[in-house]
């Protein structure tokens, strides 16, 4: 089979916002990997691949893989043409063959386990065959979040809550949730700014309940970062989204000047309500209690994490809340 590398470009890793490249082989990262000393704390969970998905154009009947790491039972979902093909776990080989696919030129998009890195070597493609890089022509949607967005409790790579509504919608993801660290950092709000975006989420609340900032600074720190994202997108929605139910913290706080999710909720309004006062008309807030609620409590079995099934139930709300939302005004 014939081999090619990231240099040779023939494919890309989209929904990255950037690719790190080595002499034998190439990573993507979902932050600026060149100044990831700028994003402390953020760049582990930004080196896993939520969202990400390796994508070419070719008429191969067959296409493989080398990687140049491996991460056992390391998920990956195969789409031709917006199909879904296989949906293949890693083992013990680094060397992957998919199923062959029909003859003719279509689109390949491998979606990459948000669990984990993906460090790849080569692309395999048959002897005969051809390959190109894929021309894209979606609406691009920029999300952020927590490790609710990060989804590693997804069943498949694919089916994080956010891919499930981008495959719906024919969105292009960019997904950065990340497990853990959705700090409202000025840093991210910097970089969401400088990504093309046709709309933007913002799911935020949920890891700061620990107290990392207070009522004063929280409210501080989400007008800042809506203020320098939209210092280069004057126009493009954004919908600020309040936590989820998460029956251990609704009414309680882990100190003082900590805050509870209902407290959240109130205040992430109240600063929607600030930019629409002040003349923004492409500003929305949901609760995010519409998004997954008490109802749903059972699908997390940790009171927390949404689980594989609930991937399914956010993203069916998700549309239903936020994008009608955004259609009707």
């Amino acid at each position: 089979m014939k081999e090619y590398c990231y240099t040779d470009n023939v494919f890309s890793f989209e929904g990255s916002v950037s690719v790190q490249v080595d002499d034998a082989w190439c990573r993507p990262w979902r932050i600026d990997y060149n100044h990831s000393d700028f994003f402390p704390h953020v760049s582990d969970r930004a080196g896993e691949s939520s969202g990400i998905r390796l994508t070419f154009t070719t008429d191969s009947l067959n296409i493989g893989l080398k990687l140049y790491e491996l991460f056992e039972n390391m998920k990956m979902d195969v789409y031709s043409n917006g199909k879904l093909i296989e949906q293949y776990t890693c083992e013990q080989s680094k060397e992957v063959k998919f199923l062959p696919i029909d003859s003719g030129m279509k689109n390949i998009e491998i979606w990459l386990d948000p669990r984990f890195p993906f460090v790849l070597e080569k692309v395999l493609i048959d002897d005969d065959a051809q390959i190109q890089r894929t021309f894209i022509d979606k609406k691009r949607w920029v999300h952020y979040g927590s490790s609710i967005s990060h989804s590693k409790d997804a069943g498949s790579p694919s089916t994080i809550w956010a891919g499930i509504v981008a495959r719906e919608n024919n969105f292009h993801l960019t997904n950065l949730g990340y497990g853990g660290q959705c700090k409202i950092d000025p840093m991210i709000g910097l970089m969401i700014r400088d990504l093309s975006a046709d709309i933007i989420t913002l799911k935020l609340g949920i890891n700061c309940y620990k107290g990392e900032l207070s009522p004063r600074t929280f409210k501080s720190n989400v007008i800042g970062m809506i203020n320098i994202i939209r210092d280069k997108n004057p126009d493009v929605p954004i919908v600020v989204i309040s936590p989820i139910h998460s029956p251990k913290r609704e009414g309680s706080r882990v100190w003082d000047n900590s805050m509870t999710l209902m407290e959240m909720r109130n205040m992430l309004l109240y600063v929607v309500e600030i930019f629409k006062k002040h003349g923004d008309t492409s500003i929305y807030y949901v609760d995010g209690l519409k998004i997954l609620g008490l109802d749903k409590a059972e699908y997390m079995p940790d009171d927390l994490h949404p689980n594989a099934e609930a991937q399914f139930f956010m993203a069916e709300n998700f549309i239903n809340e936020v994008l009608l939302q955004v259609k009707r005004s």
